[in-house]
């Protein structure tokens, strides 16, 4: 069994042998995108009819601001027909983009477990996995939002007993803090207790209910491994941030373009890498792992 920073340093070598990781998140993105264009060239359609534009080009900032101004006049008047189909417009949006999440982040455990059993990973695991695991994946991702969502129920009592109209009530102001804070430590245990279910799900090749009581299991047994992990991979992506942060303060075109960057960093380094992470972690406290991190293809 490896150490945990030995862990981190052999699938740092792992990703750096693997940059094709990252196709999965690039896919994921760009095909993410594409659905939101979609969607949102849809729900234009249907809260904004073209004939309620005086004008179909956009070439300056006045022309946008009336644009948007006839957009809102246009969406005041809605009929309740228009309102469920914006509605069920928007329903659709959230579970198409949550397939496609899916099914990549599957492929992209799927990629993690060839590079770590073979060497060498290509996109045939992608497609694999994804196909596989992909729906699975989906209902998994739903019961772990559900789950955390339970957590609202600490700051209930808070704002129910809030005075109306709003005032700064002690007992309430007290109660809701207390809530606030306990919900934020029952996102932190969950997140912790529910960070290998991906991986379990992909590798162990199982269900999505199985693959929450599995990462359940494994961090009962693996507490601190998950921590230090969960705490390096938030740590980084945080610290992008607040680089990006600190050299495009005041400055609003170097701001978009740091976050452009990030967000390429993101999708083709920290997101293959904290992959493979997750997938070496579970597989080597599973007894998965060869000391050569080669095996027979799977």
């Amino acid at each position: 069994m490896e150490e945990i920073g030995e862990l981190i340093g052999k699938g740092f070598g792992t990703w750096k042998r693997n940059l094709s990781l990252c196709i999965p998140f690039l896919l994921s993105f760009a095909l993410s995108m594409l659905v939101i264009i979609a969607f949102l060239a849809a729900f234009l359609l249907t809260a904004v009819p073209l004939a309620s534009m005086n004008s179909t080009t956009v070439e300056s900032v006045e022309e946008m601001q009336e644009l948007f101004s006839q957009m809102e006049e246009s969406t005041s008047g809605l009929s309740l027909q228009q309102v469920i189909q914006i509605m069920l417009l928007f329903v659709m949006l959230i579970v198409l983009l949550s397939l496609v999440s899916a099914f990549f982040t599957a492929g992209a455990i799927g990629m993690a477990r060839q590079a770590l059993e073979m060497g060498k990973s290509d996109t045939r695991a992608m497609w694999s996995a994804g196909r596989e695991h992909f729906l699975n994946m989906f209902i998994a991702t739903i019961l772990m939002n559900l789950m955390t969502m339970a957590g609202l129920i600490f700051i209930a009592p808070g704002i129910a007993i809030l005075p109306r109209p709003l005032q700064a009530e002690p007992q309430a102001v007290s109660l809701l803090v207390l809530g606030v804070l306990m919900l934020i430590l029952y996102v932190f245990a969950l997140s912790l207790a529910l960070a290998a279910a991906p991986y379990a799900l992909v590798v162990d090749k199982i269900g999505a209910l199985d693959a929450i009581k599995a990462s359940i299991s494994f961090f009962r047994y693996n507490k601190f491994d998950v921590l230090v992990l969960w705490l390096v991979v938030v740590a980084i992506a945080l610290g992008l941030q607040m680089i990006g942060g600190s050299f495009s303060a005041g400055e609003h075109t170097t701001y978009q373009l740091l976050s452009v960057i990030t967000g390429l960093i993101n999708i083709l380094i920290l997101s293959p890498l904290s992959t493979v992470w997750w997938t070496r972690l579970y597989m080597d406290r599973k007894g998965l792992l060869l000391v050569d991190d080669v095996r027979q293809p799977w």
